[in-house]
Parts: C-alpha cells; structure tokens; sequence
C-alpha cells in the first residue's frame, strides 16, 4: 500500500481535513501568535519565517525537507481540497460547498487516482481560463517588474527549453491550474522542489518586497503558481486535472471566464458525441 501524504495548509482556527492521508500543517508558526495544536512548519529545516512572501510554500518546503517515507506528496489548503469523488458540479474547475456540510464530505483519494500516480502521473486543479494572457493578468494584478525578473532569472540560469516554456505558457497562455496545489511521485517532488526554490531564491535576491503591501508582498506564492504550470509544460508531465471544492459560506459568483469555460466545454464535448455517431 502506498503511502500518500497530502499536506493542509492552515494559518488559523477554522476547519480542515485530518486522516491518515491529510496532513494539517500550521504555515508560518514562527510568525504567528496562536498554536493550532499541530505539527508547524516552524520545526526541523525551515522557511517558516518568510510566510508573509511564500504563503503555502513555507509547508511545501517543510514537507520537502522533513517528511519521510512518503511515496507521493500533495498540497491543498484548508478550505480547499481536490474533487476526487465528483462532489462538485461537472464541467466547472470549482464548486463552493457550505461549511456546514464539510464533515459529510468524501474528499480522500480514489482508486483511479492512484493508478495514475503509480503511472508516474501528476495531479492538479482544474485549469481556469483568463480574460486575457498570464503575463498581462500578472502585470495587471501585480508588480510587473517582479515577472520580468523571473523571465530573466529563467533564461540566464536555466536551459533554453524553459524560457521558451515560459514564453508559451506565460506570455500566450490564458489557462492555468491555480492554487499551487498538486499530489506527486516524492522522487519528482524532489526534482521539482530544488528546481523552484532555487529559481525562487533567484528572484528574491533581486527584488525590495520590504514596501510591498501584505497582497503584493505574497509575491513567491503567486509566481510558484505560474510555475507550477511552466514546470509541467517544460517537462511534458502528464496530468489528471482534478476540480476543486471551496468550502465558503460566501455566495458564489461564476465570473465571465468560468462561464466561457463552461460553455466550450459542453460545444467540445458535444462535438466529440458527434463525431464518433
């Protein structure tokens, strides 16, 4: 049997997800005033203290550098889990659920899944699309300049396939899976885990986030998301792109872009019905 952990990441009192599988982390414990009464990211190696700019990163690196005998590592947060057993409606990449149900909530792994780890397989959300390219939905939500840094930290310091990755999933794409969230084989995670701190590291030795406002300064969370993505067009990963399930007593409001997707969606998979009558 495969032992599979997925971490929670949670920054204060509120629900979250415990069993053998899920793994509630306390992101930036060395920074925080309260103790939610489990394991922190604070002990063993750390970068606990640098959560205000990583976000969940800071729970991935202690992952990374604490957990033993793991064969697959993932990542969620603690409203916000993988929809492995179709809990959430078909075609959209999310679904908000009311808090009040969480605990009737099947959200463990499934069989189907796990043949596709075994299969050296990654898992991640289900793509949103965009108004407009990663580039200029950065740049229009966040400091440009940051962006063109990572651009030439990964063309002066990587091979050429991963700015050219990064040209075509960033500057042309407009579809992303987001969340920094994923389960993969722990030898990949590995791999993947010195290929980003190291390019993140990179970054942060260029930039001043010191007046950034507590948003901008999550700069490293938002940046891993995109290179998540970059990472997995670059290496030809193949992926089970999983929905997600928000657990929000906020009601839910399907933007343009979630609406568009749903609309291709239903045409591309009506025209394969077709195609194949």
């Amino acid at each position: 049997m495969s032992n599979i952990k997925i971490i929670v990441c949670c920054h204060k009192k509120d629900i979250f997800k415990e069993s053998d599988t899920f793994l509630p982390i306390q992101v930036g414990k060395s920074l925080a005033n309260s103790d939610l009464g489990f394991i922190g990211d604070d002990t063993g190696e750390n970068i606990s203290w640098k959560n205000a700019s990583y976000c969940e990163l800071t729970g991935m690196y202690w992952a990374w550098k604490n957990l033993k005998g793991v064969d697959y590592i993932g990542l969620c947060h603690y409203r916000r889990y993988f929809d492995f057993n179709h809990i959430g409606r078909k075609y959209f990449p999310l679904t908000t659920i009311e808090t009040e149900k969480f605990n009737l909530l099947n959200l463990e792994i499934n069989d189907r899944s796990i043949e596709w780890l075994d299969k050296g397989g990654w898992i991640v959300a289900k793509p949103v699309h965009l108004y407009t390219s990663l580039y200029f939905q950065y740049c229009g939500d966040h400091i440009s300049t940051d962006f063109k840094v990572l651009g030439d930290a990964i063309r002066n310091t990587l091979p050429h396939h991963f700015f050219q990755a990064f040209w075509d999933s960033q500057m042309r794409s407009n579809i992303f899976s987001p969340y920094n969230m994923f389960i993969m084989p722990w030898s990949q995670f590995d791999k993947y885990c010195n290929w980003l701190f190291g390019l993140l590291k990179s970054v942060e030795d260029e930039i001043d986030i010191s007046n950034y406002s507590s948003f901008q300064k999550r700069v490293f969370g938002y940046l891993a998301e995109r290179l998540l993505n970059l990472y997995i067009y670059a290496e030809g990963i193949r992926t089970m792109k999983i929905p997600i399930l928000k657990i929000s007593d906020e009601p839910e409001i399907d933007d343009i872009s979630t609406l568009k997707y749903f609309i291709r969606t239903v045409l591309r998979d009506f025209a394969m019905k077709v195609t194949k009558q």
